[in-house]
């Protein structure tokens, strides 16, 4: 076979001259074949002359093998089959379904990998991702700040064993939180030794000035672990400790507030101050027995008696003008420190309601029992008192019992150790208003779990 064109020798089945280009036979060869369309025809005979004009001379071996195999054309003749038409595969390169989904997986685990480092970043305090207080246990002592006025539970001690230090920038901050004002009080940053933290806080007490009541002010607390300065709780709680709310009422009742007392003031609290001013009226007894001024020995027995019993009481009196001239003045806050709505009565019911509640610790269970101890300690020692101050209001000559009116005046108020031991203990015989006051705030103390 021979180029018509240029007389080049060809293979039979030729379809292009290697030498010249010219297209020597169809593109559909019998029943194999489709022709490419005319327009891809018209392209490639524009591009090839073009190219021929332009192109440097190449060696004729490559000139034959660019030939051979012209843009748009298949390389390989493509089956056709019976009343179906076929068109030539795209030159566009496609992804299998299977690389497909290998692509998205892939995507898949980016996303994944990258909201794994945000979770890790943000927990980067611990490299396990763990809580690094689930191994610690911690408590809350509520008490009286040193530079405020006494009997408004106004500071707290946070002792937490087992913390883990955190990471550089982090600190473990602590919170008392009202839930049902949504209001949050700041305590400040705990500071560390070894794994033991540690926070005193005193809030706003001072020179003389009573501070917040904490136990009024929320009814959980929270250690949670922060950045930098901050002004609410933003970081992960790794500690927590709420009131058992049912019980908390009477807790509230004893050290907070109670509804009847005057300035509905707490029963203890209240407590406290009566039993601290009987025993200052009675120091006052002893100074004018002494000087047997028995109008001045009638004007503090009858201010014992006011102190006592209340202005319910059956032997109260309001104090007569002529007192204040022998500078005796105090009648109490007229509640009363016994009867049955008095304060020691009042303080020992609300002991006990708290400890009977379903949700009571065996902390609250305690310190109630010993509420209640130092109640009956009182209510003894200031029945005699009473007792001792009517006889002397009638015979203010009589002074034997006045060194007996002094001594239990002291016993209610601080208690007294009866078994040398060096500490005023609850149980029978010793506790006072004091001791009571304590335990009534050690049956606030709160545990902080993870």
């Amino acid at each position: 076979m021979q180029c018509p064109a240029c007389n080049a020798p060809l293979e039979e089945d030729t379809v292009f001259c290697g030498n010249c280009g010219r297209q020597v036979a169809p593109l559909l060869a019998k029943g194999a074949t489709i022709a490419a369309p005319a327009e891809e025809l018209q392209a490639l005979k524009s591009i090839s002359t073009a190219a021929g004009k332009n192109r440097p001379a190449q060696p004729a071996a490559l000139q034959t093998s660019l030939r051979q195999t012209p843009p748009y054309a298949p390389t390989t003749a493509i089956p056709v089959q019976s009343g179906t038409p076929q068109l030539p595969p795209s030159t566009r390169p496609r992804l299998s379904l299977a690389r497909r989904m290998t692509l998205i997986a892939a995507l898949l685990l980016i996303i994944i990998a990258g909201g794994t480092v945000a979770i890790l970043a943000t927990l980067k305090y611990n490299n396990s991702g763990k809580n690094p207080g689930a191994n610690a246990l911690g408590q809350v002592a509520f008490v009286d700040s040193q530079n405020g006025i006494p009997g408004h539970t106004d500071a707290l001690k946070i002792n937490i064993r087992g913390l883990e230090a955190p990471s550089s920038g982090f600190q473990y901050d602590a919170w008392l939180i009202n839930d049902q004002s949504e209001q949050v009080l700041a305590l400040g940053t705990l500071t560390a030794n070894g794994q033991t933290f540690s926070l005193n806080y005193s809030g706003n007490a001072g020179n003389g000035k009573a501070g917040t009541n904490l136990l009024g002010a929320g009814n959980k607390l929270e250690i949670t672990l922060e950045q930098g300065t901050v002004t609410s709780p933003a970081g992960s709680v790794i500690l927590s400790g709420t009131f058992p709310p049912l019980a908390l009422v009477h807790i509230r009742h004893l050290l907070f507030s109670f509804p009847t007392t005057p300035g509905k003031i707490g029963l203890l609290v209240g407590l406290q101050e009566q039993a601290q001013l009987l025993n200052a009226q009675a120091l006052i007894l002893q100074s004018v027995a002494a000087s047997h001024n028995s109008f001045a020995i009638q004007c503090a027995a009858q201010s014992l008696i006011d102190i006592i019993e209340g202005t319910n009481g059956q032997h109260y009196q309001a104090l007569p003008g002529s007192c204040i001239s022998q500078h005796i003045t105090e009648t109490g806050d007229g509640l009363g420190i016994l009867g049955s709505n008095g304060y020691a009565a009042l303080a020992a019911d609300h002991a006990h309601l708290a400890a009977i509640q379903p949700d009571a610790t065996n902390n609250i269970k305690l310190h109630a029992g010993h509420v209640g101890i130092a109640m009956n300690n009182i209510e003894a020692w200031v029945t005699t008192v009473e007792q001792d101050a009517l006889t002397l209001r009638t015979t203010p000559g009589n002074t034997a019992k006045v060194q007996e009116i002094v001594t239990f005046s002291d016993h209610a108020f601080h208690g007294v150790d009866i078994n040398g031991d060096e500490s005023i203990d609850p149980v029978p015989g010793e506790a006072g208003a004091i001791t009571a006051y304590i335990h009534g705030q050690l049956m606030a103390a709160l545990q902080l779990t993870p």
